[in-house]
């Protein structure tokens, strides 16, 4: 193994490596050199197999400066970032790749390509994003959603994002999700919009549109993730203490939360967006090459779940 993981992702990894064929993917302008060492990264782990797009001499001068040979990869010359996020929605159409690796370009570019009403490659539910983190203070792996899309998603969208999070859960091996629904309180506030739909997303779970997923909510932060807190609070839950998908109300509370995991519970993160033809994978302009590499493990699971189906 090229890079040590943390143990969860480590085990997750070893599953991927299971899949005897390279998932195709397109690195979409990866422009800097955590963005191309992890695309390369990923094919040297034997995940991928990348096509990368870009200004092809900066991409060889990146690729000079991190000690790789960009001449055993397939690039595709395009100078500027629409023109890349373009390109690679074309290679989906085309039936080339089956994932985007999102490089330094600014995510609202790529997901105006994706999601164009004329030439993207939309699918059949809202687009979200789930981070799938590993950390050392938690016993088991954590999805959070919905992280860098939706800003304020209403009750339609929060269904989709669900959906979405629980695919991911299923494709990462968690049959029956644990599902919490976050709000600042635990009971239902006519003045707080997050408890009013967290009350109707888990009563649409009570009709089986999240089939075998167990989903509780508005539940507090807290009281989510801590069993003695819930017990204190003679607060009944079968999820607290054991989440598996956190749900959060709007942009502000995931993003926060999921920097706070990163920065300060050491947490290792991959990322997977669905709601596209294929899973697009958006990392942060920092994101580390061994995070995003960690993210193709992710999204080869999830191919190889969906082919299984």
């Amino acid at each position: 193994m090229l890079e040590k993981f943390q143990e969860k992702n480590q085990k997750f990894i070893e599953r991927a490596l299971k899949i005897s064929k390279k998932l195709p993917i397109a690195a979409v302008y990866p422009l800097n050199e955590e963005a191309l060492e992890g695309a390369i990264l990923a094919h040297e782990m034997g995940l991928v197999d990348p096509i990368i797009i870009g200004p092809k001499k900066e991409l060889e001068n990146i690729a000079k400066k991190i000690g790789k040979d960009l001449s055993k990869y397939e690039v595709i010359d395009v100078l500027d970032m629409k023109e890349s996020a373009k390109t690679a929605v074309e290679l989906v159409k085309e039936n080339r790749v089956k994932a985007l690796l999102k490089g330094s370009l600014d995510t609202s570019i790529l997901l105006k390509a994706v999601l164009s009403k004329d030439t993207g490659i939309r699918g059949n539910r809202r687009m979200s994003n789930c981070y799938i983190c590993d950390t050392p203070f938690y016993k088991k792996p954590l999805i959070y959603t919905d992280v860098g899309i939706n800003i304020l998603p209403d009750l339609k969208t929060k269904t989709h994002i669900l959906l979405n999070a629980i695919d991911v859960a299923r494709a990462i091996g968690i049959e029956k999700p644990k599902i919490a629904i976050l709000s600042c309180i635990e009971k239902v506030n006519e003045g707080i919009l997050s408890t009013i739909d967290a009350k109707a997303l888990v009563d649409m779970a009570k009709e089986g549109v999240f089939k075998d997923a167990i989903v509780e909510g508005p539940l507090s932060f807290d009281i989510a993730f801590s069993k003695k807190i819930a017990d204190d609070k003679n607060f009944a839950s079968k999820v607290s203490g054991d989440v598996d998908i956190a749900l959060f109300p709007n942009l502000d509370a995931s993003n926060i939360a999921v920097k706070q995991l990163e920065l300060f519970s050491k947490a290792e993160c991959g990322s997977l967006a669905l709601g596209a033809q294929v899973p697009i994978l958006i990392n942060s302009r920092n994101t580390l090459a061994k995070e995003r590499a960690l993210s193709c493990v992710f999204a080869k699971l999830y191919h190889e779940n969906i082919q299984n189906k």
